[in-house]
């Protein structure tokens, strides 16, 4: 019965894992937070943070973990850009009545614009850009820490890591973030090598907020790897501009520091969202299942077409 079904929104990132679980008629009963859910860090480690997450919101309705049958999961997940990691969500063994997956971008943007044309850059632990425009959907980076997530937390901080130990040997100029950072590490290159064998995007993404702190107190260094971030995240707006998107809105921690210091030209396209990724996640898996998003009444009450 349509009545019994229950739908979970997912946003999985590279730092946290953030779920909104709702009625069929689409009563919210309750959210949760759990730990890194990027689809790279493998489907075992996914889903077990996913279903903390679950058991976290049900329990704020009086509900527990013997109700995942009835939950229909719509996963919004960073890393879900090549067809392979959608696979192995989707294959994986779970306990819920069905898992439909896209990336993080892909739902915040269904979020963002409640199912309309329009564009997103989140601007988190990674990057992606995203757009859509009709029934196309326009992808800009997000092709993971190694060779994409610019202007994205992690990068950042790596790019502030390398700098600091560079310098700490003598190679460039130590300047007060470069000596925090290295403080951060006793001053010891072995420490960080040993910390670097293990780290994970997340780990580096935890050093970006001092590097801003830096910037603002007019670092030399820090200023540059910022500008050097501004640079990069004007540079995707612009290609999701060429591809036909007309507004665009920014999401994730670090577009918070980002946003104010983007060209002033950009304010007449900038919008803030109508919803989030989890808002996102659970529209996609109610058209999945053929349950008609019923917050669409809300927002097309003005004379709107639905999606």
């Amino acid at each position: 019965m349509t009545n019994d079904m229950l739908f979970a929104g997912v946003d999985g990132g590279g730092t946290s894992c953030r779920v909104r679980i709702e009625t069929a008629a689409g009563q919210t009963l309750g959210e949760g937070y759990a730990g890194p859910s990027n689809s790279r860090l493998g489907a075992a480690r996914v889903y077990f943070e996913i279903e903390k997450a679950c058991v976290e919101a049900l329990h704020q309705s009086g509900r527990g973990r013997e109700d995942f049958s009835r939950i229909h999961v719509g996963l919004g997940l960073a890393g879900l850009g090549l067809q392979r990691e959608v696979q192995a969500m989707l294959s994986f063994p779970h306990s819920f009545a069905s898992v439909s997956a896209a990336t993080d971008a892909y739902t915040a943007c269904l979020g963002a614009h409640a199912g309309k044309n329009g564009g997103i850059l989140i601007l988190g632990t990674g990057s992606c850009g995203l757009g859509i425009v009709e029934k196309e959907v326009i992808n800009i980076g997000g092709w993971g820490f190694e060779i994409s997530d610019h202007a994205g937390g992690a990068l950042l901080g790596l790019s502030a890591i390398r700098s600091s130990l560079f310098a700490a040997e003598g190679c460039r100029p130590e300047t007060a973030l470069t000596k925090a950072i290295m403080g951060h590490f006793k001053d010891d290159p072995q420490s960080m090598v040993k910390w670097a064998e293990n780290a994970e995007p997340h780990n580096y993404g935890s050093f970006a907020p001092t590097v801003f702190e830096f910037a603002e107190k007019k670092d030399p260094l820090a200023e540059r790897l910022v500008a050097k971030s501004v640079y990069e995240a004007s540079s995707m707006i612009k290609a999701l501009r060429a591809r036909g998107v007309e507004s665009i809105c920014l999401m994730g921690g670090i577009s918070k520091r980002i946003k104010p210091l983007l060209p002033t030209e950009f304010n007449v396209f900038l919008c803030d969202p109508l919803g989030d990724a989890m808002d996102g996640a659970i529209r996609m898996v109610r058209k999945d299942v053929s349950v008609p998003n019923l917050k669409d009444h809300d927002v097309l009450g003005k004379g709107g077409d639905k999606a």
